[in-house]
């Protein structure tokens, strides 16, 4: 997954909810308090969570954002201490995230199987729900330019392996030795022998693909650039990268005072493909728009709010 920097803002915001309500008896929720939504601290969940939000207020459910939270430890233990004990109560996951960093169990690559393992690890460990789980997979990819797709054929990453000794591909220093990039590469889609390794920082990728210094970039498959430039993501029918599907986590507590909250955040995820998310994340860091902005817009195109 994409590793994010903590602001100074999003680590205050965090302690401030862990330790507002520390030392006191547990609160009792009320059918009356408002839902706290929050998120991770990037853009594709700053996005991801104001939809949360703004289809439960559609849903007649009172909601308090609290965006911006930090990694997945941070948010993880912010939901089990829970809104109504100034923590949170519900935020967007990726499947591979909680199964390998909060459950802590092996990889799976198999994206159904990963959800099912999550979705029965967290209920009977910590009393929390995974809602449905979005097509979108914010996974590693590979990506080319639409010129060198149709003029070489490459489509997929089948196709990328075929033709890689005729190909120049930028990569982070570590794509080479890392067990989870080259080495599963070759051992998903056999030999895959570039004929140049371009070892340069991820901020450059996608500007080293557009002046054609290389044919191929690394990449996460919901990158904004990737729709801001009409860039071919490379089909993985194999699954060479782990299953990142985003699901919205939600305290069974919460979902029984509010059982409309399934329903409301069930009918976003068949909508939250790789070419959407990515388009709206271009909207927000490549056109510099306001993620709220971007996210009700969306909303009200896909006929989601009144």
């Amino acid at each position: 997954m994409k590793k994010k920097v903590f602001s100074l803002a999003a680590i205050f915001t965090l302690s401030t909810l862990l330790t507002a309500c520390g030392g006191e008896p547990t609160a009792t929720p009320q059918a009356t308090r408002k839902v706290v939504v929050s998120s991770k601290n990037f853009t594709e969940e700053f996005l991801l969570g104001e939809m949360y939000a703004d289809l439960l207020e559609n849903a007649g459910v009172p909601v308090d954002r609290k965006l911006n939270l930090g990694a997945s430890d941070l948010a993880q233990a912010a939901l089990l201490k829970g809104g109504a004990n100034g923590g949170i109560d519900l935020y967007p996951e990726y499947t591979s995230t909680g199964l390998t960093v909060i459950l802590k169990k092996d990889p799976i690559y198999d994206p159904p199987a990963v959800y099912t393992a999550v979705k029965a690890g967290y209920e009977e460990q910590f009393k929390l729900t995974w809602l449905d789980p979005a097509p979108m997979n914010d996974t590693q990819a590979f990506v080319t330019t639409k010129e060198v797709s149709d003029s070489m054929g490459i489509k997929s990453i089948a196709d990328m392996c075929s033709k890689a000794g005729q190909l120049r591909i930028a990569t982070t220093a570590e794509f080479k030795d890392r067990p989870d990039a080259y080495p599963r590469l070759t051992q998903v889609y056999g030999a895959c022998t570039f004929k140049e390794f371009k070892s340069i920082d991820p901020s450059l990728f996608y500007k080293t693909l557009l002046n054609k210094d290389v044919e191929v970039t690394q990449a996460f498959s919901t990158d904004g650039p990737i729709a801001g430039n009409s860039l071919v993501l490379l089909a993985d029918p194999k699954n060479y990268g782990l299953p990142y599907n985003v699901a919205p986590v939600v305290r069974d507590d919460v979902l029984a005072m509010y059982p409309q909250i399934a329903d409301a955040l069930n009918k976003l995820a068949p909508k939250l493909t790789n070419d959407v998310i990515s388009g709206l994340n271009w909207e927000v860091d490549g056109k510099q728009r306001e993620y709220a902005d971007v996210a009700k817009e969306f909303l009200q195109k896909q006929g989601l709010l009144k």
